[in-house]
């Protein structure tokens, strides 16, 4: 981590979550939900050392992108990709539009935050002690 100065997690307050959300539909349930997702996401970053007032910032962006797909979703697929005027003309629904630009911003945040993982768990070295366990998983 050169160059960065490590949060101290005591010094770290998460964001008001039920005062961000007090405008939407569900207030109450987005707040829960988003913070649930911070405090995952921070003790993940905790946990790793990876702590540090700009992964804060996107923390904070990816937990209201998170909480909004989740929310949104649903009644985005439960209407489809078009819509139907009061003329019987289709038109494109905005919610689906927008439910996959999150989806491509919550990986962007992934991706900065480093959450995501693209390689499988390298596979145990081949003279690795053996353990009592192995007779169970062979």
């Amino acid at each position: 981590m050169a160059g960065k100065r490590a949060v101290k997690r005591k010094a770290v307050k998460r964001p008001n979550y039920k005062e961000v959300f007090s405008k939407h539909d569900r207030a109450d349930e987005r707040a829960e939900y988003a913070a649930i997702i911070w405090e995952t996401g921070f003790t993940e970053l905790d946990n790793r050392g990876l702590v540090t007032g700009p992964r804060l910032l996107t923390l904070d962006r990816y937990v209201r992108a998170q909480t909004e797909y989740k929310f949104l979703y649903s009644e985005a697929m439960a209407d489809g990709p078009t819509c139907k005027s009061d003329g019987g003309n289709d038109y494109a629904n905005m919610k689906w539009s927008a439910v996959g630009k999150l989806n491509e911003q919550i990986m962007k945040f992934e991706d900065a935050l480093r959450f995501r993982i693209d390689e499988a768990a390298p596979p145990p070295p081949k003279d690795a002690p053996k353990t009592p366990a192995d007779e169970f998983l062979d």
